[in-house]
């Protein structure tokens, strides 16, 4: 396939998107199948460093410019949050495929809108949720799949810093960014975590935020001092989500919040079995009942190269070239908007709310 293109549209500092830029670059460039043609940046000087750096022939500062060339088969849309159902929406209208960054939109409203621009233009509409393509990932689904944990009827969703809020970019503001840790990386490890439980469809949610940090000057930084005058997000959510089968999944995502671990993974129990997958720490463990004794198993050798990033690239390349469903279709990531839509109206209105 021909012609890939993505582009950065963030003023100022936002080290988040540039290593997703990178990695969206790299992935697209050590894909066979795809030729990047264009990158696209509201900044000149940072459109042309990138075209520079990664060796690509075209560099505009405006996206009408970039989907005005034929040749673009797709783009890959790597903007803040705020930008991707515009962005989204222009390419797809423009002809283009489109594989967009987490999180699908600022909300579930967003995102079916952008969902119907995808079936309207009939192109394929992808989302970036690279956890799903983490090798360990791949074996711990195909078990599941097999049966080897039973029925899931459980999980738990963690991603927990201690002191973690972003110092660069728009994550600490609301009206940019759709929300805090909930929205940037619990979104990861609910689509993982509901992935791996096959897919159920949510029907209910009961959430808490609390913002009792973030806001307050004086605290020690993991990525150094962040704009707390500008913070007007979460720190901390915690969740119930219930589903039409029966299953139920505790969901926590923090910024800030005073714990004694902080915790990126996923814990799904079955009627057979269980299973740990931290996708970071490169770990997988299963908890099974064997010979009349408990078992803990640990799987070893992985990939020590695995690297989700191309991994996603490529499934999305393939996609296009043999015409077949994306693996992470939008129809899929708009649950996940929906549930942290939820937690949040849930602990604005102090109640369980239904998901439509």
């Amino acid at each position: 396939m021909k012609g890939i293109s993505y582009g950065q549209k963030v003023k100022g500092r936002c080290g988040r998107s540039r290593f997703y830029f990178r990695a969206s670059s790299q992935g697209f460039q050590n894909c066979p199948n795809a030729e990047v043609l264009a990158v696209c940046d509201i900044v000149p000087s940072r459109a042309e460093q990138r075209a520079k750096e990664f060796n690509i022939p075209n560099c505009f500062t405006s996206i009408d410019e970039l989907l005005s060339i034929k040749e673009i088969d797709a783009v890959s849309i790597c903007t803040p949050n705020i930008d991707h159902k515009r962005s989204t929406i222009k390419a797809l209208q423009a002809g283009k495929h489109v594989l967009c960054e987490k999180p699908i939109a600022m909300n579930a409203r967003e995102a079916q809108a952008m969902i119907d621009a995808a079936h309207k233009a009939k192109k394929k509409l992808m989302i970036a949720l690279h956890n799903r393509f983490f090798s360990r990932t791949e074996y711990l689904k195909g078990l599941i799949e097999a049966g080897h944990l039973g029925k899931p009827y459980y999980a738990r969703s963690l991603s927990i810093r201690r002191r973690g809020v972003p110092s660069w970019g728009v994550f600490g503001q609301k009206k940019l960014q759709g929300g805090g840790p909930l929205i940037d990386i619990g979104v990861h490890i609910i689509d993982l975590t509901w992935y791996l439980m096959g897919c159920p469809k949510p029907v209910s949610v009961s959430g808490q935020t609390y913002e009792t940090i973030g806001a307050t000057p004086g605290h020690v930084g993991e990525f150094g001092p962040w704009d707390y005058k500008t913070y007007d997000v979460e720190d901390f959510a915690v969740a119930l989500v219930r589903f039409a089968n029966g299953a139920t999944m505790m969901i926590e995502s923090a910024f800030c919040v005073n714990l004694d671990k902080e915790v990126f993974g996923c814990h799904v129990v079955g009627d057979k079995g269980g299973a740990t997958l931290m996708p970071l720490e490169n770990l997988v463990e299963l908890r099974l009942e064997l010979g009349g004794h408990i078992m803990d198993c640990q799987p070893r050798h992985f990939p020590a190269d695995d690297n989700p990033y191309d991994k996603e690239i490529a499934a999305f390349v393939d996609a296009i070239i043999k015409n077949k469903p994306v693996p992470v279709p939008a129809t899929e990531a708009i649950w996940t908007s929906k549930i942290i839509d939820g937690i949040y109206k849930s602990a604005k209105v102090g109640k369980e709310v239904p998901l439509k």
